[in-house]
């Protein structure tokens, strides 16, 4: 990984405290938390300096790597780039956190009970070190073509408007203990994980933590020397002369070199790549709503249904800002908004590369319906449930410290689409018979739907330097919708057997057989640009017009007729667990 090594020291202090009142038909509580969390790291991404291909179909890479091909020298392409390290890696702060909440448990009559609080909850943030003055005054006082503005020096926002309301019912209908519905509603805040922090409070210090710098830097008008390999060989360095196994790692002088010799502004962090927090980020919220029933239908059988609906706003998106206006080739079929930066286009703040803001503008929406049955009897317990969901969303990060994901700054509507993790259906259960003589024997099932797949070109076909693959057209202008395709569905079968032997004095052997994934289901999941590019290289600019050109989209076997594999399973491709059998012998006493 390319943010190895690292090393985290934290430590966290909790008070908490609350107060129960039991008076008639209420039972009233209210109470207090508070959190102090300190983090200290040596963290820090392409430490050593990381070589990236963009269109990683074997035969773009090979050639990229290689010489002598369509193209001539080794990453001399722009679609190849370089990033290096220039921080110390080091970042320490911490976060202040306290809960106030009231709430009150009211038995109306015998069948009905309201549960209402309120909860409130603030976070205190720190400031981030900016005295990288230079730096941060060129951002602070820049508006970007998106239409943004951050002060990478400003304290990262407290979170003090975070009010939380909830409300829940309990009734039984039909007065016989055999019926309930249920329901509940309310506000919800999460809090923002202290990674999110780090970035921004880091790189515009002096020196600065986790700062980066990619190359190729964008080179005068005019200037010839638009890739690495010509970057490079500018200061002496031929990459066709350097093995892969022995690749250099720049320093920040040798990158300072490159831009005296491309006639760049020359300084320490020319082209280097910060991120903060945006000045008006808040915490995730969410509003839920819940209503549901169960019925006792016979001896020891029971039915129920329950739905939920959670909209969530505020959720955290890595945003890129330091992108030209893009614009529509006419020689571009897909008519895709085209940012150019591969083709010599300068960012719209020429002294550096992406800047980066972490905002709190994603958000997401889940709507469920459970169906659930329960049988109760001496010998036999059994549990089925089917659920049949919905998850959207616009932006799929969580807590992540990478970049960005949306295919254009300028336009997030194409992002709504499936959740990363939506699942349409899922049915999972359990039965446990108790037999005569002391035996046991349980399974549990779950059988799951496809998780969605984000397809792509494979490649930077939009020119803004951006590692998340962009998508294909279907059309000119209409771009794949996010999530579009799905994965392959799950199924699990686990088996439990075990036999008591009853000793002397209480004690008791416990003999266990399991078998896990009894039936050897492959549960094979895609994975990797192998399938889920659309297109076979070369990339045509029209690629999702027609079916799929890549043989092996979507699929889990090799379909390329020249491959030494072909016929056989994709080795890119994530497998499950094989079966496997456990025994255990266990004294009880």
């Amino acid at each position: 990984m390319n943010f190895l090594p690292t090393t985290q020291f934290d430590k966290r202090y909790q008070l908490a405290a609350n107060l129960t009142k039991i008076k008639n038909q209420h039972t009233i509580k209210i109470g207090t938390e508070y959190n102090h969390v300190y983090a200290d790291q040596s963290f820090g991404f392409n430490q050593f300096g990381a070589f990236n291909v963009s269109g990683t179909d074997t035969a773009t890479l090979l050639d990229t790597l290689g010489t002598g091909g369509t193209i001539a020298n080794r990453f001399d392409t722009t679609t190849s780039t370089y990033l290096l390290q220039l921080g110390n890696l080091l970042a320490a702060y911490s976060t202040d956190e306290v809960a106030l909440f009231a709430q009150d448990n009211w038995k109306v009559t015998p069948n009905f009970t309201v549960n209402g609080g309120l909860r409130w909850e603030g976070s205190f943030n720190p400031t981030p070190d900016a005295t990288n003055t230079t730096m941060a005054n060129q951002v602070s006082s820049f508006t970007f073509p998106v239409g943004r503005q951050t002060d990478p020096a400003a304290q990262i926002p407290n979170q003090l408007g975070q009010f939380g309301p909830r409300v829940g019912f309990a009734w039984d209908p039909t007065k016989d203990g055999r019926t309930a519905v249920r329901g509940y509603t309310g506000l919800y805040y999460a809090r923002t994980p202290a990674l999110l922090y780090a970035g921004p409070m880091n790189n515009y210090r002096l020196p600065p933590g986790d700062l980066s710098i990619q190359l190729p830097l964008t080179p005068p008008a005019g200037n010839p020397n638009n890739t690495i390999y010509k970057q490079l060989l500018l200061i002496g360095i031929d990459l066709n002369r350097t093995p892969l196994s022995a690749l250099p790692r720049l320093t920040p002088a040798q990158v300072t070199q490159i831009a005296t010799a491309l006639g760049l502004s020359v300084n320490p962090f020319f082209g280097a790549q910060p991120i903060s927090i945006d000045n008006d980020f808040q915490n995730p919220r969410a509003f839920q709503l819940g209503l549901g029933g169960e019925r006792q239908v016979a001896g020891g059988v029971t039915l129920g249904i329950d739905g939920s609906y959670v909209k969530t706003t505020h959720l955290q998106r890595n945003r890129e800002l330091n992108l030209p206006v893009p614009v529509i080739r006419p020689t571009d079929p897909a008519q895709r908004p085209f940012f150019g930066l591969t083709t010599g286009t300068a960012r719209p703040l020429t002294t550096l590369g992406s800047v980066q803001v972490r905002e709190s503008t994603a958000s997401s929406k889940y709507q469920g319906v459970t169906v659930s049955a329960k049988l109760q009897r001496r010998r036999v317990n059994a549990q089925l449930y089917y659920v049949l969901s919905k998850s959207e969303s616009d932006d799929d990060n969580e807590r992540d410290s990478g970049g960005p994901q949306a295919e254009n700054t300028f336009n997030l509507d194409p992002e709504w689409g499936p959740a990363r993790l939506d699942r349409r259906h899922q049915f999972n259960g359990f039965v446990v018979f108790s037999l005569p003589k002391g035996f046991d024997v349980s399974s549990g099932f779950r059988f799951l739907s496809g998780r969605p797949i984000d397809v792509g070109v494979g490649s930077d076909a939009n020119g803004d330097r951006i590692t998340a693959a962009d998508r294909p057209y279907s059309a000119p202008g209409v771009p794949f919708s996010r999530n579009a395709f799905r994965n392959e569905p799950l199924k699990f079968l686990n088996l439990r057997v075990q036999w008591k032997l009853n000793l002397k004095s209480s004690r008791a052997l416990i003999f266990s057989a399991e078998a896990f994934n009894v039936f050897n289901w492959d549960n094979i999941e895609l994975a990797g640009t192998t399938v889920t590019n659309y297109c076979a290289a070369p990339v045509p600019l029209n690629c999702g017009f027609d079916a799929p050109s890549n043989p092996n989209f979507l699929s889990l076997v090799d379909n390329v007729p020249t491959s030494s594999r072909a016929g056989q399973l994709l080795l890119n491709n994530t497998p499950g667990e094989p079966r496997q059998v456990q025994l255990g012998l266990r004294l009880q006493f």
